[in-house]
């Protein structure tokens, strides 16, 4: 059986790969300017917002799960307008989008950051969406 953080971060690398050649499910991907522009989906922390003892002993779990989505590229001066023409494309393919296998799951945009590297010649800069998941999991006790 799989962790559903794993089956989450692979369903929503899919969901990108519809607009993005370069998608990758680890933020420790190493990246080649050939491998850019590139998306990095990983996950953060996950809370448990209400677990069955908060009910009879027998329900599901409720998770909030962080979700990071970020989009990497190489510029000059126009590498603000990349990371934001990149960003736009993940809000649009994420907003509203209900994941498969997961009707229960509410995903909601929290934020937005940015990052700028230079390396010789080369400015590489990243911008990185974070989202939140609540989703539901059910414990071993729902079969009691």
């Amino acid at each position: 059986m799989t962790h559903p953080r794993i089956d989450i971060r692979n369903t929503v690398a899919q969901r990108l790969k519809e607009n993005f050649a370069n998608v990758y499910t680890s933020r420790t991907k190493p990246l080649f300017d050939q491998d850019l522009p590139a998306l990095l989906v990983y996950t953060g922390n996950e809370t448990i917002k209400e677990e069955r003892w908060d009910t009879d002993g027998h329900g599901d779990l409720t998770r909030e799960l962080e979700i990071m989505v970020e989009g990497v590229d190489t510029g000059k001066d126009d590498l603000d307008d990349k990371l934001d023409t990149i960003a736009e494309q993940i809000e649009t393919l994420l907003d509203g989008w209900d994941i498969p296998n997961r009707k229960n799951a509410v995903l909601r945009f929290k934020a937005t950051e940015t990052d700028f590297s230079i390396d010789g010649n080369k400015t590489y800069g990243a911008i990185r969406l974070g989202y939140t998941l609540t989703y539901m999991t059910q414990t071993h006790n729902n079969d009691d």
